[in-house]
């Protein structure tokens, strides 16, 4: 698809100038390749400087013409969002995420799922689709599941420093953790390069967010100088300080950190000069500067790539960047016969139960490819963590299973149905008398029965009340109670589903803090104040 800027995106007709997207096939993954500094402009690319408006551009999904039928069904699961997916953990203590907030997801779905962005894409929501909302919605699952391991369960908007190495924390892992070298992965050289971030070696940055374990390494930063004068150390958590000057490489063999400020940011945590090149492009200054209508168009995420996390739309746009990340590589990955509406349909068509699906966009989010070890350094990072979120915000919060419908024949009746009423007696009265026709000839004519009582306070079960609860023996006041008086188990709390446990607090005894490495957060869900009567 065609980066163009007119009314609606073309191929790139000038041969000597190339197409951004010269095929239905996306980058998958940026290339380690170098990046020539200049930056073309407009005119050297072939791109009119025409302002588009975001409606002026074909969608994958239905734009906001359309019932708002996922849209609606999100809002009413707000409150099981925020206890079960918005939450964070401080040494195995959970509590509401400061950094992810329900409203501005929302707000950031309708702008990035519903109304468009500009672009020829979108994050698949589907909105309004009546035989494919659902489908929306499950990808809606996979994405807050890998934002649950990536950044919310932390709840930072900045990379941590997680990767230890010789039981060390390297402080150049600001250049790239799991081997990747973050400044060097740029976009598709002859195609999209002209998107990526140019790296300025002066650039000074320091993250805002940084690990709240105990001797949690600090924030990772970037600073001009090389050689062995400009070592950076690493963290030593034995002692609790930082080891400065000290020839300790990370994983890739990086032991400086200059031009080292491209680590991943947002609620995906992206990374590198070309994600954060394609979205100044289509979302912040560049865009515009080229004369497109974007959201941010005053914002250079290439020159501030920390704007991301320190400006004043910081919590709307934690959540924009990584639906915009998603949209536009994840959704749009093939390769070796993976396609992502294939795969989500047959998610869908399987009862939901398989992993295959969200293994394999897991995968793609944090590898750039679907297939096992195939970037080279074995699974995807707490994939067991990703599997779990998104089979729970299927089942315990969306409950898409009961939106599907069933594909179970219906049961036969054990005799063949009639149209004569059966005679079987009811234990309620007659709340009217019964008309009576008149008598045989010769015969007394009835007594006039009187009307009965009325039975709409009385309680219509013969077997009295516990005597120590003399209130509840109206209907009326059994509004509230438990009509099973057998109390749950409290050894098997598996069975209360979270519907039934919205304003409770699932595990009222906090985690021991001794034992870090035995939390489980799927046992651990905050108890929100309950506000209190004026």
């Amino acid at each position: 698809m065609a980066l163009n800027l007119t009314e609606k995106p073309t191929m790139n007709q000038n041969p000597s100038i190339p197409a951004p997207y010269p095929g239905p096939q996306p980058t998958n993954m940026p290339t380690a390749t170098k990046h020539s500094p200049s930056i073309p402009i407009a005119t050297e690319l072939g791109l009119s400087t025409n302002n588009p408006t975001a409606n002026s551009y074909s969608t994958d999904s239905p734009t906001s013409g359309l019932a708002t039928i996922a849209i609606d069904y999100i809002k009413s699961k707000k409150g099981l969002i925020e206890r079960f997916v918005l939450v964070s953990y401080n040494r195995g203590i959970a509590y509401p995420s400061n950094q992810y907030t329900i409203n501005a997801l929302i707000q950031s779905i309708q702008v990035m799922g519903v109304n468009g962005f500009g672009a020829d894409f979108q994050f698949s929501l589907w909105e309004g689709t009546v035989d494919k909302w659902v489908h929306g919605l499950v990808n809606l699952a996979a994405f807050l599941a890998n934002c649950k391991v990536e950044s919310i369960d932390d709840d930072t908007c900045d990379e941590l420093n997680w990767q230890k190495f010789e039981g060390k924390y390297a402080l150049s892992n600001s250049c790239g953790q799991e081997g990747r070298s973050y400044e060097d992965e740029n976009c598709v050289l002859g195609t999209t390069e002209f998107l990526s971030c140019d790296v300025d070696r002066n650039m000074q940055v320091t993250a805002v967010s940084r690990g709240t374990g105990v001797r949690a390494p600090p924030p990772l930063k970037c600073r001009r100088g090389t050689g062995e004068e400009n070592y950076a150390g690493y963290w030593d958590t034995s002692s609790g300080r930082v080891v400065p000057d000290a020839p300790f490489a990370n994983v890739a063999g990086r032991t400086d950190i200059e031009g080292c400020c491209w680590w991943g940011r947002g609620a995906l945590l992206t990374r590198g000069v070309c994600n954060m090149g394609k979205i100044n492009y289509f979302l912040g200054k560049r865009g515009a500067d080229l004369g497109r209508t974007t959201l941010y168009p005053n914002l250079d995420f290439c020159q501030y790539p920390e704007v991301s996390c320190t400006s004043a739309n910081g919590a709307t746009f934690r959540w924009t960047m990584a639906f915009f990340e998603w949209a536009e590589r994840v959704q749009r990955y093939q390769a070796n016969g993976w396609n992502f509406e294939t795969q989500i349909s047959q998610f869908v068509s399987s009862d939901m139960t398989s992993d295959s699906f969200i293994v394999g966009i897991s995968r793609i989010l944090s590898q750039g490819c679907h297939e096992f070890d195939c970037s080279g350094i074995g699974e995807a990072r707490m994939m067991n963590k990703r599997k779990k979120y998104f089979h729970m915000i299927i089942n315990d919060v969306f409950d898409l299973k009961s939106l599907l419908a069933t594909s179970k024949p219906i049961a036969k009746p054990d005799r063949p149905l009639t149209r004569q009423p059966t005679m079987r007696p009811t234990m309620r009265p007659t709340m009217q008398p019964v008309s009576m026709v008149a008598p045989p000839a010769g015969m007394p004519a009835p007594q006039q029965q009187p009307n009965p009582p009325s039975m709409e306070n009385q309680n219509t079960n013969p077997r009295p009340f516990a005597q120590s609860d003399q209130s509840a023996s109206t209907p009326s006041k059994m509004e509230n109670q438990n009509v099973n008086p057998r109390p749950v188990s409290q050894g098997d709390q598996s069975s209360t589903t979270p519907l039934n446990m919205e304003y409770q607090n699932v595990n009222p005894r906090p985690v021991s803090q001794g034992d870090q490495s035995s939390f489980d957060p799927f046992n651990s869900v905050p108890a929100r104040p309950v506000a209190q009567p004026e």
